[in-house]
């Protein structure tokens, strides 16, 4: 990357403002083609993401840079940048902005995904330059780079990159400037061949150490709540065995009434008090099963098959809402120990927890990730996302974000009650505006507590 684009990153890393949506992070994009080209790279190796455009890369790498922002193996280079790199970068940027202007005139392109694909035009290119195969090292190019679809955007990036060659004619129709636009992608040319200090060799140290940092903080929060939720058990468990007492004798006196009496409205009260005392109960019996769960009875399972079958089932809801669901990830079977109703149970109310947050028209997809020791089950939405300021809430029993009344209840207490009793743990990563994704972690062999 150029040391500019180092730079503008080390200033968000440390001011802490890649994890709101931010302009100045595509703008670096924008003006540095293999920084684009690596971060779609990267969002395929991890999240199997294609963006569509750069603010969709931007909002990803927002997400993951303290994760992806280092390396070990590959040394960055030191002193000025050749010059080959300085012309594939003019090149690149005199193809997106043609594409992109040729895009504004078709109703069938894009012009923010057109731009996006000039600027990674010709990829494997860039890594012949910098010495690398395309189709292995450390950035192995995704295959929808590769070998695109031929698609109304790829015909006219192939029009922009002709027009840039000089191969070409401009379309009469075309408002563009080309001479114009190779003045701008020679001045972007020469921003990104300017030297800023060494920054991107020291970019890797910065991020390997804001994410200890960052590490540590999760830690201790993590620590906080689970005493928080041990303790709100504790409660739980102590205070329905004495509200049932009570609770028993209101409703067994309405049943013994509601025998006896003939007249219909009083009929009606009576039926109406023990059928709030039932519901009074129900809920009792969830806080206890949240406070002292049954022990799980782990068994050897296919989680992939597990998640397919809850696709299958809450997607006839999800349709109902305009909103589709899916499972990715690993094809093949993926086994581990775990009690499977139990499991069955918490991915179910985070579906729900999904569905609800997303409310109309959306998706959510369930990944499943097989580890040597651990096997992530991830569920993202596209939703609103979660405000930091509820974040710490999410697994309080009868907490909701949502208006009152709305989305009460034990759904997601339940799930960390359910996967921190087979060993493992939830991760949530959120965005305002950029979806959730829960991700469970258990390890492959349970040992149940």
């Amino acid at each position: 990357m150029a040391d500019r684009s180092a730079a503008a990153l080390a200033e968000l890393l440390i001011a802490g403002n890649l994890q709101q949506p931010t302009d100045s992070l595509d703008e670096v994009l924008s003006g540095d083609p293999p920084l684009a080209l690596w971060t779609v790279c990267m969002a395929a190796r991890y999240d199997r993401l294609q963006p569509r455009c750069l603010d969709e890369a931007a909002g990803w790498l927002a997400g993951c840079a303290l994760k992806v922002l280092q390396w070990k193996d590959t040394p960055v280079e030191q002193g000025p940048r050749p010059e080959v790199f300085g012309d594939r970068v003019a090149a690149a940027l005199q193809v997106a902005e043609l594409a992109a202007g040729l895009a504004a005139d078709r109703p069938d392109v894009d012009p923010p995904a057109a731009f996006l694909m000039g600027l990674l035009h010709q990829p494997a290119q860039w890594l012949l330059t910098s010495g690398q195969q395309p189709d292995g090292g450390a950035t192995p190019l995704p295959r929808w780079l590769t070998d695109p679809q031929h698609t109304a955007a790829t015909e006219v990036v192939k029009l922009a990159a002709g027009v840039a060659a000089g191969e070409t004619p401009l379309p009469d129709s075309a408002g563009i400037d080309p001479q114009a636009c190779r003045r701008r992608a020679e001045e972007g040319r020469r921003r990104w061949l300017a030297p800023a200090g060494g920054a991107a060799s020291r970019l890797p140290l910065l991020a390997a150490k804001l994410r200890r940092l960052a590490d540590l903080e999760n830690r201790f929060q993590e620590v906080v709540e689970a005493e928080k939720l041990e303790a709100m058990a504790e409660f739980a468990a102590g205070a329905g065995h004495e509200i049932n007492n009570p609770l028993t004798v209101i409703a067994g006196r309405a049943q013994l009434f509601l025998r006896e009496e003939t007249d219909p409205e009083r009929r009606r009260a009576l039926a109406l008090i023990n059928a709030q005392a039932m519901r009074v109960y129900e809920m009792i019996a969830d806080m206890r099963l949240f406070a002292r769960p049954p022990r799980p009875e782990p068994k050897l399972i296919d989680v992939v098959e597990l998640v397919d079958g809850l696709v299958e089932s809450v997607s006839p809801a999800a349709a109902q809402q305009e909103i589709t669901v899916c499972r990715t990830g690993a094809e093949g079977p993926v086994q581990i120990e775990v009690d499977a109703t139990q499991l069955i149970v918490a991915l179910r109310a985070m579906c729900q927890n999904a569905l609800d947050a997303i409310g109309r028209k959306g998706h959510v997809e369930i990944g499943v990730e097989p580890g040597d020791r651990e096997v992530l089950i991830r569920v993202s939405d596209d939703g609103p996302g979660i405000p930091p300021e509820q974040r710490r809430h999410l697994f309080d029993p009868y907490y909701s974000a949502r208006q009152a009344g709305r989305g009460l209840g034990l759904g997601l207490s339940k799930s960390w009650r359910i996967v921190t009793n087979h060993g493992g743990r939830i991760d949530v990563g959120s965005q305002p505006g950029r979806g959730t994704r829960f991700t469970i972690r258990l390890p492959r062999t349970t040992i149940a507590t």
